[in-house]
């Protein structure tokens, strides 16, 4: 019991730093409407590792001394840094096509590319794999470090800087805004989001990072408009999902990412029940104040 408690404890610890953030950007991306920015952020990330990879083929970047690592980190995060510009640039257009549209045609796009670039290479089918379902299971101590510094230092940015954020969010849809440079702004949203979806999609893959960056931020909504107590749920939805995934994965020998992904849809469909039952008490004890006059 010992054992399994130690080799669970590093994925249970980065589970609950990454959904700690994720519940935060997933309040912005749900106020937002652009429901798939971070899959979209997270395959451009991939792309961008991708294309790493051909670099180290084409012997640009050496293999040696950890540098194809530190090559593949920072391709993603310029990758992201390019996304961010295009999407805040295209946010402030008067176009014809949705964001959200948009949005998905990157994500088509960087994927396809990415599978052709992956497929050609060496270990390809292993590099496709990890990218959509992660390594959450082997995650190491260094790397659960290094999410946590790194999520520190962006949350502690964006808290900081939280009424300009939340005043872009809420704002998102309307040409008015009561900030100055909306535009910078929006373009640090998007770049520090980016930088998150690196670091989140190395350690838990995209289709966790899609999870836990919408379910619990959703299951939150139900429950209150406050950002500080929709955090505290989502966190709270998101761990008792973790505990329950990671615990199946152990006893049961199944991949751990589809299942605390399984347990979090449980979570959101318990919450619908909640949230359906709380407006039929509301009604009844309506219904009841009425007879009574």
């Amino acid at each position: 019991m010992t054992a399994s408690l130690n080799f669970m404890m590093a994925p249970f610890l980065a589970c609950l730093i990454l959904i700690f953030i994720m519940v935060y950007f997933g309040i912005h991306v749900i106020e937002r409407e652009i429901i798939f920015i971070d899959i979209a952020l997270a395959q451009i990330a991939a792309l961008g590792s991708a294309a790493s990879l051909v670099l180290v083929n084409l012997n640009v970047v050496t293999r040696h001394n950890g540098h194809e690592h530190d090559s593949r980190t920072f391709m993603a995060y310029l990758f992201c840094l390019l996304a961010a510009g295009i999407f805040t640039l295209l946010k402030n257009k008067k176009l014809k096509i949705p964001l959200e549209a948009i949005i998905g045609i990157a994500y088509a796009v960087a994927t396809t590319s990415a599978v052709i670039i992956l497929d050609k290479g060496a270990g390809g089918d292993v590099h496709i794999h990890d990218m959509l379902a992660g390594t959450l299971l082997w995650v190491s101590w260094n790397q659960v470090l290094r999410l946590f510094v790194i999520v520190l230092v962006i949350g502690l940015f964006h808290y900081f800087f939280r009424e300009k954020f939340k005043a872009v969010t809420l704002a998102y849809h309307s040409d008015e805004t009561n900030i100055a440079r909306p535009g910078l702004w929006d373009f640090l949203f998007y770049f520090t989001f980016g930088i998150i979806i690196v670091e989140a999609v190395a350690v838990g893959g995209i289709l966790t990072v899609f999870a836990f960056l919408i379910i619990p931020a959703s299951i939150s909504a139900f429950f209150s408009k406050r950002w500080i107590i929709r955090i505290l749920i989502g966190l709270l939805a998101g761990g008792i999902a973790t505990i329950s995934g990671l615990y199946l994965s152990w006893v049961m020998d199944v991949p751990c990412s589809p299942t605390i992904i399984l347990f979090l849809a449980v979570c959101l469909l318990i919450a619908v029940i909640i949230k359906g039952i709380i407006k039929c008490i509301r009604f009844l004890h309506q219904m009841t104040r009425q007879e009574k006059y």
